[in-house]
């Protein structure tokens, strides 16, 4: 074997410098900000722009972003737990647009005005089963700051919502289960699409 294929194979073998290396959990991390800050950047068009916008408008937007930056299905699924199961699939995809829209709505209506209120993302992090955690506020000028985390998971799309958290105490999925399985332990899960109809059209005003 000549020297200079030796020093080859010898090259080959060792370990890559910590500049050549590739940065698997930095890329997932950044990528999952950036998941939120799309989200983010949209809510605070919603502010900025909201009269001009009008709810239809803002709705919209908020809509079409909420399919690129939330795992939306399986939020809906967690949301029922073990009363998913007992939906035909028909009956699923009812629930996940339900959801959809529902999420929408209440984006759309809350937020509407500007007041120079803006958004902070403070830290993205590693969290528990392969999720992660991505730490932010609403920074709102002459009221209490609001704090969101928002909890993602990889999806082929990339890096996808599954739940948030209110000033890092109020689970959005574990609140909405507890509504949820309430309503349909006393009237069923047809009841349950009806309320969530109509709290669509009160919150949006039709």
């Amino acid at each position: 074997m000549s020297l200079r294929l030796l020093l080859a194979l010898l090259l080959l073998c060792l370990p890559a410098s910590a500049e050549d290396a590739p940065e698997p959990e930095a890329a997932a991390l950044a990528s999952a900000r950036a998941t939120v800050e799309s989200l983010h950047g949209v809510l605070s068009q919603s502010m900025q722009q909201g009269e001009s916008l009008g709810f239809q408008g803002r709705y919209d937007r908020i809509l079409t972003n909420l399919g690129e930056t939330f795992d939306l299905p399986f939020m809906a699924r967690m949301s029922l737990g073990s009363y998913w199961q007992e939906l035909s699939e028909a009956e699923q995809e009812h629930f996940v647009d339900l959801s959809r829209r529902l999420s929408a709505t209440r984006y759309a209506d809350n937020f509407k005005e500007h007041g120079g209120e803006h958004f902070e993302t403070h830290s993205a992090e590693p969290a528990a089963r392969g999720t992660l955690l991505v730490k932010t506020e609403l920074l709102r000028p002459g009221a209490d700051n609001v704090r969101f985390d928002y909890r993602l998971r990889k999806q082929s799309e990339g890096w996808r919502i599954i739940d948030v958290q209110l000033d890092a105490r109020v689970s959005e999925i574990a609140l909405r289960r507890a509504q949820y399985r309430s309503v349909v332990k006393r009237e069923g899960l047809p009841e349950l699409m009806n309320s969530l109809e109509e709290k669509i059209v009160e919150l949006s005003g039709q």
